[in-house]
């Protein structure tokens, strides 16, 4: 997660988490997007984005909260006030991913990609829509492109690690993305640790 003032949005980021008592989750989606004025004059402008950011931070308690409803009606109203914002697109396509409106999702991410290519968090739901259908080259394609975008990005490589775990067995790269997810997350999550170390073992084995 990261905040700066001299861009155009910071993200926070929304796991949404699997339960199985052993080996890997399913894919890791995000997202939360919001607009900072790149400037601190107070004029009229700035004003404004102050005023979408402040409304956007509503907007992310009220998905935390699943309040999805509110959330979408504070979402469609920056996007009508700031259409070339990816950020409520994003974030949109994420509430509809949480009420499993998956078709609709897909055209919202389309739409965040068109405003901004290179949103890393954008490009990771991207890859959960894709992996999700079974389109697993694509889905790697677009994890890859998040990674390119933001390197420390822990739920990108999380995702990238599952599809080299599950899909093309490539433990040393699943492995690798893994560790990189657990360097970058923050916090410890000890199933994901343990499955690696297990992993691990299977790797050794392998070159004995």
């Amino acid at each position: 997660m990261y905040y700066t003032n001299n861009r155009l949005v910071f993200v926070f980021i929304i796991m949404l988490l699997a339960g199985c008592a052993m080996g890997p989750q399913k894919p890791l989606s995000t997202d939360t997007v919001e607009s900072s004025p790149e400037n601190n004059t107070k004029d009229k402008a700035t004003l404004r984005a102050e005023t979408a950011v402040d409304q956007f931070k509503i907007a992310i308690t009220e998905i935390n909260n699943n309040n999805l409803g509110n959330a979408k009606t504070i979402l469609l109203s920056i996007s009508k006030k700031q259409p070339d914002l990816a950020g409520p697109w994003a974030n949109l396509a994420l509430i509809n991913m949480k009420q499993e409106n998956y078709s609709k999702a897909e055209a919202l991410i389309n739409i965040a990609l068109d405003k901004n290519p290179k949103m890393a968090q954008a490009l990771n739901i991207a890859g959960y829509l894709e992996n999700r259908k079974g389109n697993i080259l694509m889905a790697k394609e677009y994890y890859e492109k998040a990674i390119e975008q933001k390197p420390d990005y822990a739920l990108a490589h999380y995702n990238l690690a599952l599809l080299y775990d599950v899909y093309f067995q490539d433990i040393k790269q699943a492995v690798t993305h893994y560790q990189l997810y657990l360097s970058q997350l923050g916090h410890e999550d000890k199933r994901t640790l343990n499955w690696v170390e297990e992993l691990k073992l299977n790797l050794h084995d392998g070159d004995v």
